[in-house]
């Protein structure tokens, strides 16, 4: 209907009258938003080219110019709909061959940006040109065109994703809408400026301006235009030289704020074999004249995919003398991730925001891909199913969204950008690769691109080539059936063994259910299942396609009654798996036969299993011992996962939480010692993370203050001499042990540090460290930090986040936030107000419950798209407050048997019939 509407306004024409054509009625402002899109524009109009031209001075409040929009249409119109928002527009001339050009009329209708620009006359059908002047103020909050201030230089910078290039120009933003840019920009000289193309003529001006004129791009969406401005760094990285894919070299330049530029060497250096592994997968070239890896000093998200400009957030792609292994590790995957949506999102684009998952979850899947290729002993693949699991905490919940899921309104846009679409589309597809193999999915891939290069495709149009080019009707089956239903399916594995025949393998498939959801069964999953079983002599693979709700897999090639079954082959695939407590039980004995991935995805399994009332906390607790016991790093942190989700259950308890972190002492520290010689990346990072959950949830002294002492003489409280050398993989975590132990006095000596410690990293841990402050008294102190303007948006929505997640805070933070929420919301980032119901998750009490209700009641309608936030926050607080009054009392039990004799000080929190708790982990 919204569309028809839109079509309506759209073929408004004039009275035909003898004499001059009159002037068309424009509708009034009442008109306008009754019949305003709400989503998509109406069809009819196309842009076919942008001209661009802007003055730009990030020192300055303000920025503008003009810009000039050719246009299509398919029938005649007095206007069209299209997107600006907080522009003040100066003139709109409207102009068409062989017709004079006249004065338009722009109309602000919607909040989302959604625009009116009316005809002088009617126009088209054909060609019109609309040129537009404009001014806007940068934005504050990382959205749109923002400045920051850093180390003394201003920089300007465009964040363009999702809907935001609307805050900095006037156009069609929609990915379907792709057209290409011509841009000229106006600088001042001692900046630089960059952009999608490489420049093509610069002109000195007065006072001190150049304008800088750029090549025409290829077509793209306007969430791909790249703008920033400022005292940038540059550095040459070498060409990425030509190969048997592509015959040309491409320009390979790294930026940087001043004195930062050392430190994107080791990303440039890193780009040129990821781009080759692309072209010669894909067998498409990379498809622009250049690449620019840019660091900005502050940015919303963690980097964008801008065409030919990708822009990082500086923590996540500068690698100093302070970053450690994990910190490498991340890199890459950020890096190896954005490479990908080159071909992912920039070439081929989804024209609407529901099919997003056809560019970030290829893009996440093609991370692991292309790492585990450039590092084979890497363990790449393992990091590629813990992020596969991480989703299956939000599909857990009834309120989860489908990968692929309608969205009908600008304001629900954002919402896409989950563990679902990113994690979640990984897992299906890597499923579909493993199940169909990759010599049959991945040369598909390739002919998908070329076939929609420089245009858009749909799930639907994927799909269709997929199956043409596969020729496997049940790989389009299996990806559908999981990309457009939530949820996850949870497998019933049952062992039978006749004893004159085959072992045979009882599955059955129902949607994952926690104690306390009202989700309700539907049909079943299309799933390309693989299993593992042992006998005493080898270990059997078996596969098989199940489409209803029970099937039964011989295991034909055994030869005997297995000891134990995996009833998911390597954790490739999605879904969760049930066993009998007994079958649990040969699992965990014979754990060290899995591989890692099925011991990744079992420790998984069995956490669901005993959330969702299926197995006894004896079952759980040995699948978690043989899970630490695990060489692979992915696996030893899932286990640890797994006990720190348990926190809560035991929180309150003095002899229950004594007894649980002594269990953690008596699993982890064997493990921890069994790794202090390894020179191994994988092991020094494990190393580093069991040190810091024996510090943060073992109550391990000698390690608190080992951190604290290093935190404080990092930011100069105490001489460094003895003290622990801190690198960037240190810092959350002894920053964060230092303020819970030190309290206001090292919080000052932070803020401080922050003037002088020019780190990206330490500057990110700083504020997650003051959120994990664990003192009340402080509480409203941070929380009018937060609103002082003294840290950055980021920062403020990280601490508050923390403080929330803290149960000695959570209530005077709760407390503060109710009061000041219009403020809070004024000091984040500009994508963040539509998740701030996530802060209260961790209520667990019907009281917050209710509290929660009434804040978005009051004031929802500042955080516009919060909706689906507050259904999974709700939905949240009611599976923790189900959890601990089925499960406390028997975990309480359980881990109070092994409490020390020495007595335990009482721990403080929220109260949910006598103990407080926090969300379970599968509803992270």
């Amino acid at each position: 209907m919204l569309r028809i509407a839109g079509l309506v306004l759209l073929i408004i024409s004039s009275v035909v009258a003898c004499g001059p054509t009159p002037q068309p009625r424009q509708p009034d402002l009442s008109e306008l938003y009754a019949s305003a899109p709400r989503g998509p524009l109406p069809d009819g109009v196309r842009p076919t080219l942008y001209t661009l031209d802007l003055a730009i001075d990030p020192r300055q409040k303000r920025f503008g110019g003009h810009v000039t929009i050719e246009l299509d249409l398919d029938r005649p119109a007095t206007g069209i709909w299209l997107h600006g928002q907080d522009l003040e527009i100066r003139n709109v001339v409207v102009s068409s061959p062989n017709r004079n050009s006249a004065e338009g009329v722009w109309r602000d209708v919607l909040q989302s940006g959604v625009a009116w620009l009316g005809f002088p006359r009617r126009m088209g059908p054909g060609p019109v040109t609309v040129d537009i002047s404009y001014t806007a103020p940068f934005d504050a909050n990382l959205a749109g065109l923002f400045r920051v201030d850093e180390q003394g230089n201003a920089y300007a910078l465009a964040k363009s994703e999702s809907i935001q290039a609307r805050r900095f120009m006037p156009g069609f933003d929609e990915p379907a809408f792709k057209a290409p840019f011509d841009i000229r920009l106006t600088i001042n000289e001692r900046d630089t400026a960059i952009t999608n193309t490489l420049e093509k003529s610069r002109e000195t001006l007065e006072n001190e301006q150049i304008r800088v004129e750029f090549k025409r791009t290829r077509p793209l969406p306007t969430y791909l235009l790249s703008l920033a401005v400022g005292s940038f760094e540059t550095v040459e990285g070498p060409d990425l030289a030509p190969n048997e894919v592509r015959d040309v070299a491409i320009p390979l330049t790294g930026y940087t704020r001043a004195g930062k530029g050392k430190e994107i060497s080791y990303a440039l250096m890193m780009t040129e074999p990821m781009i080759d592994f692309f072209e010669r997968s894909l067998q498409v070239p990379y498809p622009y004249e250049k690449l620019d890896i840019i660091a900005a000093p502050q940015w919303p998200s963690g980097a964008t995919e801008l065409a030919a400009a990708i822009t990082y957030r500086e923590s996540r792609i500068l690698f100093g003398p302070s970053s450690g292994p994990a910190a490498r590790r991340a890199l890459l995957g950020i890096h190896s991730h954005e490479i990908a949506h080159m071909w992912f999102g920039d070439l081929v684009t989804p024209p609407w925001w529901d099919d997003l998952w056809l560019k970030e979850a290829f893009a996440s899947w093609a991370a692991g891909i292309v790492l585990a290729e450039l590092e084979p002993e890497g363990g790449h693949e393992l990091d590629a199913i813990a992020d596969s699991v991480s989703a299956m905490g939000l599909d857990s919940l009834a309120s989860a969204r489908a990968v692929r899921e309608p969205i009908t309104l600008n304001e629900d846009i954002r919402n896409a950008y989950d563990s679902i679409t990113y994690d979640k589309g990984l897992a299906v597809i890597a499923m579909v690769d493993a199940y169909f193999g990759a010599e049959t999915f991945r040369p598909a891939l390739g002919r998908y691109i070329q076939r929609f290069e420089d245009s858009v495709a749909d799930s639907t149009d994927f799909f269709e080539v997929i199956g043409q080019e596969t020729n496997e009707p049940d790989l389009t089956k299996a990806f559908r059936s999981f990309v457009e239903r939530s949820g996850l399916p949870v497998i019933n594995t049952e062992l039978s063994c006749p004893d004159d025949g085959v072992p045979e393998i009882r599955l059955t498939q129902r949607r994952y259910k926690p104690l306390g959801s009202m989700i309700e069964q539907a049909q079943p999953w299309t799933i390309p299942f693989c299993m593992t079983a042992g006998t005493s002599e080898e270990t059997v693979r078996a596969c098989q396609m199940i489409n209803g709700r029970s099937s039964t897999l011989r295991l034909d090639e055994a030869g005997a009654c297995p000891a134990w079954v995996m009833p998911n082959a390597d954790g490739k695939g999605y879904w969760r798996f049930e066993l009998a407590d007994p079958q649990w039980a040969t699992l965990a004995v014979n754990f060290h036969l899995l591989s890692g991935g099925e011991a990744l995805v079992a420790v998984d399994s069995a956490l669901a299993s005993f959330e969702a009332g299926s197995i006894s906390l004896s079952s759980l607790t040995a699948i978690l011992e043989a899970g630490a016991r695990r060489s692979e790093r992915q696996v030893v942190t899932e286990a640890m996962d797994a006990y720190r989700s348990l926190i809560p259950l035991v929180e309150g308890r003095p002899e229950a939480l004594a007894g649980f972190r002594s269990e953690l002492m008596r699993v982890f520290r064997p493990r921890l010692a069994s790794l202090m010689s390894s020179e191994d990346e994988n092991d020094r990072i494990l190393q580093q993370r069991i040190e810091a959950f024996l510090a943060r949830q073992g109550r391990d002294e000698a390690l608190r203050e080992e951190y604290a002492n290093a935190a404080q003489a990092y930011v100069g409280m105490r001489s460094r001499r003895g003290a622990r050398e801190l690198t960037s993989d240190d810092f959350a975590t002894a920053l964060a042990i230092a303020m819970q132990e030190e309290g206001e006095p090292f919080l000052k000596a932070l803020l401080r540090s922050l003037k002088s410690i020019d780190d990206p990293t330490f500057a990110a841990a700083a504020a997650y460290a003051i959120g994990q402050n664990s003192d009340p008294a402080l509480a409203d102190d941070i929380g009018s930090l937060t609103l002082s303007g003294i840290l950055g948006t980021r920062e403020n929505y990280t601490i508050i986040a923390g403080q929330m997640d803290q149960p000695e805070t959570m209530n005077d933070t709760w407390s503060w936030l109710q009061i000041n929420f219009p403020e809070f919301l004024k000091v984040i980032p500009g994508q963040r107000p539509r998740s701030t119901p996530r802060l209260a998750r961790s209520l667990c009490t019907r009281q917050g419950r209710d509290e929660l209700e009434n804040l978005f009641e009051v004031y929802g309608s500042l955080a516009q798209g919060h909706e689906r936030a507050l259904a999974e926050a709700l939905e949240s607080i009611d599976l923790c407050i189900a959890l601990h009054d089925a499960k406390a009392a028997e975990v309480q039990a359980h881990f109070a048997r092994f409490a020390p004799a020495e007595p335990v000080a009482p721990v403080t929190g929220q109260v949910v019939e006598g103990s407080p708790v926090t969300t379970p982990a599968s509803s992270n």
